[in-house]
Formats: C-alpha cells, sequence, structure tokens
C-alpha cells in the first residue's frame, strides 16, 4: 500500500507540471523550498504546497486561476518580514520579489508611479531621488520590504504624522481576482460606481456586497472603529463609507495630515479618501481579497532638510509625560526607545559609533524629528523644543543632531536595534502579539503605564518603543513560547490587553496587522455586527476562501501553528566549535528572527550570494531555517513528532542532510552576518559546523583536500615554483586542474615564489630596534603567493623600531572553510602555547591577510576557549591598523613621504565584519598627498576557494559585478588597495589592475 507521503509526493509533481505548462515564472514545490517558506519573521509555520515566483502579470493570474480550479490556497507574500505571520500559508506562496520589480514611468506633473508588487521600497525611493520625490510611508524594513507587501498590510513608518499610511498615498490597484479574473480599483464617479454594481460578474458582486454592507451597517462602523490615524485591524470599511456618513469620522478622528496630492497642500487625514474607491478596503487586506499585479502611488516632494533633538529621561514615564509639548512644535516625528532597546544596541558592535552620541545610561529616549525646505527652520524648532523641555521633570540630557553624520546615525538607531530584541540569548524573548497597540497620543502616558501594570500582574515585563507621535507604541512581553505556562499566560495578557484598548477606544493593531495572530480577537475589537461585515466582505471578494485563509476573518487560535509545539525539547547535535555565549547550537540557529535584514541589496555586506541571485534560498535567513528545521525534525514532545518530513533522526544525523547542504552551498562565509544581522547569526561558523558533520562519514572532493593542505603544499609548491607557475599559464593545466579538482579553468592560478617570504627573511639582514619586538602572522597565502607584502611589513615595523620575529604557524583558516573543524582545532592547540605565551608578555600579535589573522581572534577562542586562547585574540591586529593606532596614541614616531596619489580601498569582508576598516584607512591617511576612497562594495565574490570553484565562478564574477567593479571602474587612474588577498586576486582577474595591500603603500612612502 502506497505511503501518504508519496500520494502527497505524486500530487505535487501533477501539479508542479500543470503550473508549469502556464506561467512562465518558477514553480518550486521541492521540500527544501516549501520548508524555507514555511515561516517568516513571526512566531508561527506553516508550509505550503509550493512556491511559485512570477514573471509576469498573466503569471499571477493563471496561478490564481489554477489555485482556483483545484481549491488550493493562495498567498501573496513579500519580503516575509510579517511579525504576524500574514505571509506564510498552507496553498500556493507567490514570491514577486525576485522577478515582478520593475517600476514604470513617473508623472511629475501628477506625481504619480506605477510599480509592480515586489518593488522594495528604499529601490523605489533610491530611483526617486532624481525627480526629488518619494513614496512617503517610511517602514523600518524599507531596504526589503516590497510595495506589495506595505499594500497588504497598510503599512506606515516614522513620519506617519505627516504622511499617514499606505492607503492615504495608493491611487489605483490592478488585481487578480479569487476566481482568476483581472480587474482594476480607483476613484470612481457615483456614475461609474453605478455601472459597476450593475456587472454579473465577480467585480459586480463585489460593488453591490459592499454597498449593501456599508448602508446597513454604517452606523456600527462608525461607533466601533477607533477615531486614530493608526488602526490596521479589520477591513477598512470606514475608509470606504459615503463623504456624508464619513464627515462624522472627520469631526472626531485625530487630525493627522498627510500630503493633498492634488495641490501639495496638507490636508486631515480622513478628508483625502475618494468617494466610490474600494482601494482603502484592499490597502490592508493582507492578500485576503485579491492579489496585487500593479499599483497606482502617490508620491511627495522630499524633504530638504532634517533635525533631531533626543532628550534622554531617567524614566519611560518622564518620557511619555513630555511627549505633548514635543508634538506642539510640529515635529515629523516622535520616537521612543526604552531601556531595554537602549542597552541591547549599547552591546551591538555595528551601532557603537551611534550609541556613542548617548550621554550617560538613560531610562528613555526620544527621537524628535523636525523636516523644512529651509535649515534655519529646522535648526530653530530644534532649539525652541531644547529650550521648551529643558527642566522637563525626569529630562537628564538632551543632544541635538542637525548635521547628517550624527543625525543619521542615532536615528537609524531604533529600527537598527529592534530586531536585537530577538537576539537575546536564553528561551525568554520579547514576543510579538500584542506588540502594535496604539491609542490617542494624548491618552499614551496612562494607557503605557495600565499596560506595563498588566505585565506585571503577569510576572513579566517587556520592551517599550514605537512611534510615540501617533500613539502607536511596539510593546514586546517578555516570554518562553517553549514554555506551554507561558503560552497559557500570552492568551491571558492578550485578554486583558484586548480589553485595555476597548478602554481606551484604541486599535489592537496601529501596525502589523492581524495575521494569525490577532485575527481571533476582531470580534471582540469590532463587535458581532462589524465583524460579520467583514466576513460578508471577504465572502464577496473570495467565496471559497481560497486567498490567505485565517487571516483577518476566521482566523486559527493565536496558539496555533507555532514554530515549534510548546514543550518541545530539541536535542544539541554534538560540535566542534563552542556555542556557550548563545546557549547552545540549537539556540544560536534559534537567533535568527526571520527580520530579513539580510534580504537588503544596497550598503554593508551582507548578503553577497542573494544580492546576485534575489533568491530566499540563498539568504542568511534561509540558512539558519535549513539547520532549525531539520533539527527540530528530532524534537519531540510527550504526544507527537514535530516533522512529518522524515522518521526520527539522531541530531547528529539530522545536521548532515543533504538539502541543508544545496541551501548553504552559496554562503561564501564572509562573516558579514555575524555583523550586519541584528540578531548576530553566524552563518559561517554554522556552515563551517555543518560541513564538518555532513563529511564526517562521507568521501570528500579533491578540492576540499588541496583546500585543506594548502599550508603543506605551498612550500613544496615553492621548491617547483618555475614549472609550477608556467603549468598554470597554460590552458591544458587548468583545464586538468578543473577536471581533477573542479577549479575553473577560468580562473587564473595564484603564482608561487620560490623566494618566499620565509626564506627572504631568513636570509636578510635585520635593522636596528629599540628592543621591543612584535610577532608577523606569516600566512600561507603572504609568504607563498605574495612575498612582497610581507617584506613592505618587516620594513615598516621595523622602521617603526620593532624587531619582527615570524610566529611561523598556520590559522587553519582554509580548513576552517571548508569543514575540517577536527582539524583545525588540533592545529589551534598545537601553536597556542606558543602564541599564548608572546601574548601574555605583552607582545603584538600583527597580521596582513585579514581571513588569517582574524582566525586567531574569531575561531580560535570557539575551537579551544580557554585563557590562552582568550589572550592570543586579544593580542591579534592587522599591522596597518596597529600602526595607526601606535601613531595616535603617540608610541611611535613615524614620517612619510608625500605620495600624491588617489586610492580606493576595498576591505576584507572579515575585517568589515569583526573589526571594521577604520584602522586601515586611519594608516592611509598618515601618508601626505594621498587622498582614499573608500568603496561601498560588499564581498568581492572570491571567498578564498569559492571563486575558484567552478559550480561558483559565474557566481563570483557576478557578485565582483555588483558594486566592487562598477567602484573601479568610476576612477580608472586611481590606485586599487585592498587588504585580502582574494579581494587583489579577483580585481587582477577581472580588471587587469594591480591591487596593493595597504601595507606596500605604507611601506613606500615611510621615511627609514
Amino acid at each position: 500500500m502506497p505511503r501518504m507521503a508519496d500520494f502527497a509526493a505524486v500530487r505535487r509533481d501533477s501539479l508542479h507540471r500543470y503550473l508549469s505548462r502556464h506561467l512562465e515564472g518558477e514553480v518550486r514545490l521541492d521540500d527544501p523550498t516549501r520548508m524555507l517558506y514555511s515561516t517568516d519573521a513571526s512566531n508561527y509555520q506553516i508550509e505550503p504546497v509550493g512556491v511559485v515566483l512570477p514573471k509576469t502579470a498573466a503569471d499571477l493570474i493563471a496561478a490564481v486561476q489554477i489555485a482556483q480550479d483545484l481549491d488550493i490556497p493562495i498567498t501573496a507574500r513579500g519580503g516575509g518580514t510579517s511579525l504576524t505571520g500574514q505571509s506564510i500559508g498552507p496553498g500556493l506562496v507567490l514570491d514577486c520579489s525576485k522577478y515582478l520589480n520593475q517600476i514604470g514611468d513617473v508623472d511629475t506633473a501628477n506625481r504619480t508611479v506605477k510599480v509592480r508588487p515586489g518593488v522594495v521600497l528604499e529601490h523605489l525611493n533610491r530611483h526617486l531621488t532624481t525627480f526629488d520625490l518619494h513614496f512617503g510611508p517610511d517602514v523600518a524594513t524599507a531596504n526589503r520590504a516590497t510595495l506589495g507587501g506595505m499594500i497588504g498590510n497598510n503599512s506606515a513608518g516614522a513620519r506617519s504624522i505627516v504622511y499617514g499610511q499606505t492607503v492615504d498615498h495608493v491611487r489605483s490597484l490592478d488585481v487578480v481576482l479569487a476566481d482568476g479574473t483581472p480587474a482594476s480599483f480607483g476613484p470612481l464617479s457615483p456614475t461609474d460606481a453605478e455601472r459597476k454594481r450593475e456587472l454579473r460578474t465577480r467585480e459586480g458582486e463585489i460593488y453591490r456586497e459592499v454597498d449593501r454592507v456599508l448602508r446597513t451597517d454604517a452606523e456600527q462602523i462608525v461607533a466601533r472603529f477607533p477615531k486614530i490615524l493608526r488602526k490596521v485591524s479589520g477591513y477598512n470599511l470606514l475608509g470606504v463609507l459615503p463623504p456624508g456618513v464619513r464627515s462624522a469620522e472627520c469631526e472626531s478622528e485625530n487630525q493627522a495630515t498627510v500630503p493633498n496630492h492634488s495641490n501639495g497642500s496638507l490636508t486631515p487625514q480622513a478628508t483625502l479618501r475618494a468617494p466610490h474607491s474600494l482601494v482603502p478596503l484592499l490597502v490592508g487586506s493582507e492578500g485576503t481579497l485579491a492579489v496585487v499585479t500593479e499599483a497606482e502611488l502617490f508620491l511627495v516632494p522630499r524633504p530638504q532638510h532634517r533635525g533631531l533633538l533626543v532628550p534622554h529621561f531617567d524614566s519611560l514615564r518622564s518620557a511619555l509625560d513630555a511627549l505633548a509639548v514635543c508634538l506642539s512644535f510640529g515635529p515629523s516625528a516622535v520616537e521612543l526607545m526604552d531601556t531595554m532597546l537602549i542597552e541591547l544596541a549599547r552591546n551591538q558592535r555595528s551601532l557603537k559609533g551611534a550609541m556613542a552620541a548617548i550621554s550617560g545610561r538613560p531610562a528613555a529616549l526620544l527621537m524628535v524629528e523636525f523636516t523644512a525646505d529651509d535649515p534655519d527652520d529646522v535648526t530653530d524648532k530644534v532649539e525652541k523644543l531644547a529650550a521648551a523641555l529643558r527642566g522637563a521633570s525626569g529630562m537628564t540630557a538632551a543632544v541635538t543632531a542637525t548635521d547628517p553624520h550624527l543625525r543619521d546615525p542615532l536615528w537609524n538607531l531604533r529600527s537598527a536595534a529592534v530586531p536585537l530584541l530577538y537576539g537575546m540569548p536564553g528561551d525568554k524573548k520579547p514576543v510579538t502579539f500584542v506588540e502594535d497597540c496604539a491609542v490617542d497620543p494624548d491618552r499614551l502616558p496612562e494607557f503605557a503605564t495600565r499596560f506595563r501594570d498588566i505585565l506585571k500582574t503577569h510576572g513579566t515585563d517587556g520592551a517599550f518603543y514605537g512611534h510615540a507621535s501617533v500613539g502607536c507604541l511596539h510593546i514586546r512581553p517578555v516570554l518562553n513560547l517553549h514554555d506551554p505556562a507561558d503560552v497559557v499566560k500570552m492568551r491571558a495578557i492578550t485578554e486583558d490587553v484586548t480589553d485595555l484598548v476597548l478602554q481606551f477606544h484604541g486599535s489592537l493593531s496601529g501596525e502589523h496587522g492581524d495575521g494569525l495572530v490577532r485575527s481571533e480577537w476582531n470580534r471582540k475589537m469590532f463587535g458581532d455586527r462589524v465583524y460579520e461585515a467583514f466576513r460578508t466582505v471577504k465572502r464577496a471578494f473570495d467565496p471559497a476562501n481560497v486567498l490567505n485563509p485565517g487571516k483577518v476573518v476566521d482566523g486559527p487560535a493565536m496558539e496555533a501553528n507555532f514554530r515549534l509545539p510548546p514543550g518541545t525539547i530539541v536535542p544539541e547535535p554534538p560540535t566542534v566549535l563552542d556555542y556557550t555565549k548563545q546557549g547552545g547550537f540549537f539556540r544560536s540557529i534559534e537567533l535568527c528572527n526571520g527580520a530579513g535584514v539580510c534580504r537588503k541589496t544596497q550598503g554593508g555586506t551582507m548578503c553577497p550570494s542573494y544580492r546576485a541571485t534575489k533568491d530566499e534560498r540563498d539568504t542568511t535567513r534561509a540558512r539558519a531555517n535549513s539547520l532549525r528545521l531539520a533539527l527540530s525534525q528530532t524534537g519531540s514532545t510527550d504526544s507527537k513528532m514535530v516533522s512529518s518530513h522524515s522518521a526520527f533522526r539522531t541530531p547528529h544525523s539530522a545536521l548532515s542532510q543533504r538539502w541543508i547542504g544545496e541551501v548553504m552551498d552559496l554562503c561564501l562565509s564572509c562573516k558579514a552576518c555575524k555583523a550586519e544581522c541584528p540578531s548576530n547569526v553566524d552563518v559561517a561558523k554554522l556552515k563551517a559546523e555543518y560541513t564538518q558533520a555532513y563529511y564526517a562519514h562521507r568521501p570528500r572532493p579533491v578540492g576540499h583536500r588541496l583546500v585543506k593542505n594548502v599550508h603543506r603544499l605551498s612550500p613544496w609548491g615553492a621548491a617547483l615554483a618555475g614549472p609550477l607557475n608556467w603549468l598554470g599559464r597554460r590552458a591544458f593545466a587548468r583545464g586538468m586542474m578543473e577536471a581533477l579538482a573542479g577549479f575553473d579553468r577560468r580562473r587564473s592560478l595564484p603564482e608561487l615564489h620560490a623566494m618566499h617570504f620565509r626564506r627572504w627573511f631568513a636570509g636578510r639582514r635585520p635593522a636596528g630596534s629599540t628592543g621591543k619586538k612584535v610577532l608577523l602572522l606569516d600566512d600561507c597565502f603572504t609568504t607563498y603567493q605574495e612575498p612582497r607584502i610581507g617584506q613592505a611589513a618587516v620594513k615598516l615595523l621595523e622602521a617603526a623600531g620593532y624587531a619582527v620575529e615570524l610566529a611561523n604557524v598556520c590559522c587553519g583558516r582554509a580548513m576552517i572553510s571548508k569543514g575540517y573543524l577536527t582539524d583545525a582545532q588540533k592545529l589551534a592547540r598545537t601553536h597556542l602555547p606558543r602564541l599564548a605565551k608572546s601574548a601574555a608578555a605583552g607582545t603584538p600579535i600583527l597580521g596582513l591577510e585579514p581571513s588569517c589573522l582574524l582566525t586567531l581572534s574569531d575561531e580560535w577562542p570557539e575551537l579551544v576557549p580557554g585563557p590562552d586562547a582568550d589572550r592570543v585574540a586579544a593580542a591579534a591586529e592587522l599591522v596597518e591598523s596597529w600602526i595607526a593606532r601606535q601613531v595616535q596614541e603617540k608610541a611611535i614616531s613615524m614620517t612619510f613621504d608625500a605620495l600624491p596619489n588617489r586610492v580606493v580601498f576595498h576591505g576584507h569582508c572579515h575585517q568589515k565584519a569583526l573589526v571594521g576598516v577604520g584602522g586601515t584607512t586611519g594608516a592611509l591617511g598618515l601618508v601626505p598627498g594621498l587622498t582614499t576612497t573608500v568603496l561601498d562594495a560588499g564581498c568581492c565574490g572570491m571567498a578564498g576557494a569559492f571563486g575558484y570553484e567552478t559550480e561558483h565562478y559565474d557566481l563570483s564574477v557576478k557578485i565582483a559585478n555588483l558594486a566592487l567593479l562598477p567602484g573601479l571602474a568610476a576612477d580608472p587612474l586611481a590606485v586599487p588597495v585592498a587588504t585580502g588577498t582574494s579581494c587583489r586576486h579577483q580585481i587582477r582577474d577581472l580588471t587587469g589592475r594591480t591591487a596593493f595591500h595597504p601595507v606596500e603603500v605604507l611601506a613606500s612612502a615611510v621615511r627609514t
């Protein structure tokens, strides 16, 4: 008898053929893809039937039609950053972000633009800079939030007191209805609206049913909807009421203002909605009413000048009590951060620069922003507010920030710090379920106090932050959702909070929507009459309940569909690296909450492969999810197994599954995620651990073995440098290397040197020194492939008055990159005592190749934990950074001749992630006349052996072409400078230009 799993596989195969015949885009029904799309940024997990990546609007139409025919649910997904589970579902997931992301022509006269649903907000606004326009709502997730997702959620952002919500900026929508027919919604004249109601189609039925609901339930709709700006629960029936009824709303609603798109003035938000348009009903409907194929958006002028005042307070209540004064000066935003968020930001490596501007240890901060076309107006408002707040109860300090270098890091602090909440170690974390209640800002101080009282009653507390200007605070109770008792507490807190919100005539959700966590509460929040009106609207649009079922109406219990059933115990797999700081291997994976920062495509380095492929499978999030899902299969509760994908596996066998390798394959181990992921998820470390487990009982490829033994093979290669270099330049030899070791024939092989660095060093005459010495890490790459760099380092260090001693050790970097962790551990144990002895004596351990030097400080303490490894890590520093610091601290005196050159500098990924490039740029700044441009480029794409491998070569080149090569091409006469040997190799191969190490530049100018 066939198993049910086999039957399901046959059905999926049939569905795949059906969809593939009718769609131009990608159809993915494989197990890994279905698992990776089973989660978003919420606490929930639902595995879909499959995923469609549409390339055209026709693909969307065909997908919906097929789903309707086969009674398969459809979930339209944006960036997958939903905190409430809107973007996961049991049927077909539509992901438009990869292909359906075109921006149409900008109509500057009417200030409109048409966009496809996969357009990312940051990309749109960057495109609009030429026209001095932008899209008003500015969500914190702008670098990965799609416009389709924003429309589905009716997103707002920090400046909603000025710009309102997405609904206030959408003129019209082209959609696919649930029966697969296309339709357009936008402003209609009374005559056109009547014609729509007369249609004998699904569209006509929609207009008739909505009109009937509005006529019969208008009084209840006005009574039950909160009269505040930030409300995104339920269906926005208030926004489509007839003008005469809507006027009552205008009289009582919080008078936030948004741009009047007809004349550019600011108009009360409630008066802007066009009569007879159903657009306000569709915006915020979470994909439950229609699937968007194109949107026509209103645009607003870009503010010319911005300024911040950041008052500090000794308590949350003091900060909120000061809100009314702040609002009286007409700010564009007032953001709040409480002590929990402030302290998390203080300990985040990437936020240290911004936190340096914060005075002392405040319990709360307000970030009050002003915008104007005249900079003097901004300065005047900031100064006047500062004067008005001076002496305010509980205010401890205030920072004025009008300079962009101070203002922008401070402004970004709140949005950058929020995901850190998920990275808190342990099982207790701030949980999203009542996190975005909204009330009238005048009542916010009392509301926050009452809310905290509820949390204390239930034995917990939470993080308080968010959009104070519009009364929408994000309050996240700290709970352990793995603990059944805390899940019970979660529901009890929600019961009390919903009562409180109703008392304050507020909204249970002011920003993140209903999804899986809040839909079940809509009947309580709106009453039976309005809730049934919601259900009527849903049936009119989607009678078969195909579109994102279980959201807004008829939702499941908030405790259903958790990622792990409460009480699940996931056993820890055996590991080589130490995970004590993260609370264990599984908890280190769970640091990834799905916020999707790894989906950004501009700025920083994360994630190079995703930037090139735009594929969810190649995100940091997907790699962490693959390990979490695999290990979850080994977990169990008292009653059942967690996953139906496979029979019970041991943790070790689960960790070594082949499909995980498919997800991990394009990870370049650049470590950018360790710094740029707000939760500091270190996927390079996780990949090494996975690779170790995968090959524990499998044969290794020849290429792996060559990489592992580079420290042993290099001396032999140097002895035969002449013939080997000759062969390396021959096509037939490179073809053999491709066939035997998988190294692509298009990639040049590194030149070896018979007079390598160690041989040169042994035969040279040392310069005189002051008696002080340094230990130089003579890595394999510098020693045998680029000995000139080592020679330049010796010249530079001796000019500083130091005797140079070679470490003569291998760090194990190449081993770690291929998951030979036990071998790397043995190597570290062998060499650690000597290096630790030097470090204990105060001898600096300096290096030239960032990936090697930083292995001592990053991996060795996790391979061989203990005080010796910690001492070595503390003593390890890049040569040029150490020189720059010594000069700055006046510990050494060095003179450099002028070099009237321009250099373009590209930092190594590990350097950028772990220590930053400031030390290198500071060193280059010691040379008079040298102009240094730091490229805003991510990974070079080479990543050690990655760029050599046949299956990765094309991607390696594509990554280089994202930013590095265009950055170099922008100044063809500048001298390329790069700290990494892989980076220099990539530059030479793809541009023909020679890139130098910073130490070479310094050595060429130093006076000896």
